[in-house]
């Protein structure tokens, strides 16, 4: 219903999460949680004269699971409403059949059972009792398990685990996922953006964050920030290129972290063609661990380049 609605020119969709009549269970609640937590519109809504089904209803392991769900919607925000914008202004919906990205495909055609969230994340929901794994298929190009970020080729069909936990969800090769904090509720803190870089097998990625103030329709009269950035990664070298943004609006001071999964350990990091040292417990600059290199920058609203060597 959700991609369809999409399809139709509403793109502002949600349901009654877990449904509105009858009697669940606490897996049925959580299977409907990880399909609605990235809806534009999330609630749980129930008919009074119905059983409870708020998230401690069936207890403390299946409330776990659906705080983890509404804790990444949040960290998902900026991802979300900058796809929102898109929506807003060209009428491409946030919640997409596959079909809509991929419409050579023919694989995707009739493909009913997962759905794309923009143009970057693809998710293969459980909508069945009692299943733990479940076939997914992935379009052409590079995809990377959100969970574990092992990659995978496009253009086939791939079986993984799907416990109660976990539904599977993969990012496009060639995106960059814009992630915000953890929070209760929007505004309970500045938010301090880190992008996260899948790169293609070309070793390019790209995106663009949208921002306004949240409350007022002044984004109509440019009060918007419209950040474009590009990746790109090639042998030992890697670049960050992040644009002067568009339209007037300024958040408050804060810092912008990149994260990359690399095996390369930096010589040296270079902002605008100065030296960036390594951070110290969190602050500005770079720091590796595991294969995960993390540059934090101040966000001053300039163009800027980084260069990791």
């Amino acid at each position: 219903m959700f991609t369809t609605l999409g399809l139709s020119g509403e793109p502002f969709v949600g349901s009654d999460v877990g449904g509105f009549m009858g009697r669940g269970d606490g897996e049925l609640l959580v299977r409907s949680y990880q399909v609605s937590f990235l809806a534009p519109f999330c609630r749980n809504h129930k008919n009074i004269d119905s059983y409870d089904q708020e998230p401690w209803r069936f207890g403390k392991y299946y409330e776990d699971i659906i705080r983890k769900y509404l804790k990444l919607r949040y960290r998902l925000l900026p991802f979300l409403y900058t796809t929102l914008e898109e929506a807003h202004r060209t009428g491409v919906p946030l919640f997409r059949p596959l079909v809509l990205n991929y419409q050579n495909d023919a694989n995707t055609y009739n493909l009913d059972d997962e759905f794309m969230i923009g143009n970057d994340l693809l998710v293969a929901p459980v909508l069945r009792p009692d299943v733990t794994r479940r076939l997914v298929y992935l379009p052409e190009g590079k995809w990377y398990d959100y969970w574990t970020n092992k990659e995978y080729k496009g253009g086939s069909v791939v079986s993984v685990e799907a416990p109660l936990e976990t539904v599977p969800m993969f990012v496009r090769g060639g995106s960059i996922l814009p992630l915000g904090p953890e929070m209760n509720y929007v505004g309970e803190t500045v938010l301090e953006p880190s992008f996260v870089i899948y790169p293609d097998d070309r070793g390019e990625a790209a995106t663009a964050l949208y921002e306004d103030d949240g409350l007022s329709p002044e984004y109509a009269n440019g009060v918007y920030r419209r950040t474009a950035m590009h990746f790109s990664g090639k042998q030992k070298q890697i670049q960050i290129s992040v644009s002067a943004p568009e339209g007037t609006f300024r958040p408050q001071p804060r810092t912008a972290s990149f994260i990359i999964s690399t095996a390369l350990s930096p010589g040296r990091v270079l902002l605008d063609g100065q030296t960036v040292p390594r951070a110290a417990d969190g602050g500005k600059g770079w720091s590796k661990n595991d294969g995960t290199l993390i540059i934090r920058i101040l966000d001053d609203g300039k163009a800027h380049k980084i260069e990791i060597e």
